[in-house]
């Protein structure tokens, strides 16, 4: 069983499909590609309260929120990633499990306490969050993504082609009936690191103007 728990920084901005391309030219110089040119996908599926506990928070602009979802990236995939995602003021603070695809399922039909069977204390606050808040799953949010890595924690990543769906059976399936949230040429930039950005790549960012914003697919999704 693989649990991760990180604290990071995240800056996120909406830019242009052109500014996507100016800035990869520069990052393509110094830093490393993760997985593929192209991109790969990403799949989730989010969880919330009975009274959308989490959408509420990020729509008011709380400081202090969360998200709890499943994540894959390959339809057939046999691994899972359990995640709770919180924000504590700038401060976010990911932990994730590991969970094999059968438990995944059992999550989707609101059989929480498979998650009794890890012996772990992320899976535990997990379970507690979903039963006490009767908690179900809400929506599937989609995209492309295109990573960049570095020699230290700092991960940069473009998102893009931002669709959804609320069929939420259909979370494994190979071919799932989507709403566009974006168009082609919205993109999302995010940029994680732990203590501080490395200047060469804030110096980057810097010279396309983007401004930093609150960006938050789920919201957008939900929001359809």
């Amino acid at each position: 069983m693989e649990t991760l728990k990180t604290f990071r920084h995240e800056l996120k901005y909406i830019i242009s499909y052109e500014d996507m391309l100016s800035i990869r030219e520069k990052l393509n110089k110094v830093l490393t590609i993760d997985r593929n040119e192209s991109g790969y996908m990403v799949r989730s599926l989010y969880f919330d309260g009975i009274n959308d506990n989490d959408y509420y928070d990020k729509l008011g602009g709380d400081i202090d929120r969360k998200k709890i979802r499943l994540r894959i990236y390959e339809p057939n995939a046999e691994k899972v990633k359990l995640e709770l995602k919180a924000k504590y003021d700038i401060h976010q603070l990911k932990k994730s499990l590991v969970i094999n695809r059968k438990d995944a399922e059992e999550l989707i039909k609101e059989k929480y306490d498979i998650l009794l069977n890890y012996n772990s204390d992320v899976a535990y606050e997990i379970y507690l969050i979903l039963r006490e808040n009767l908690y179900k799953p809400k929506i599937i949010i989609e995209y492309n993504r295109i990573a960049y890595i570095t020699s230290t924690t700092t991960r940069i990543t473009f998102d893009f082609d931002i669709r959804e769906s609320t069929n939420i059976d259909d979370f494994f399936n190979e071919n799932i009936n989507y709403y566009d949230l974006t168009t082609k040429k919205d993109i999302v930039l995010e940029v994680k690191f732990d203590r501080f950005l490395e200047p060469y790549i804030s110096n980057i960012l810097s010279s396309s103007k983007a401004i930093s914003q609150s960006v938050s697919k789920y919201l957008i999704g939900r929001n359809v």
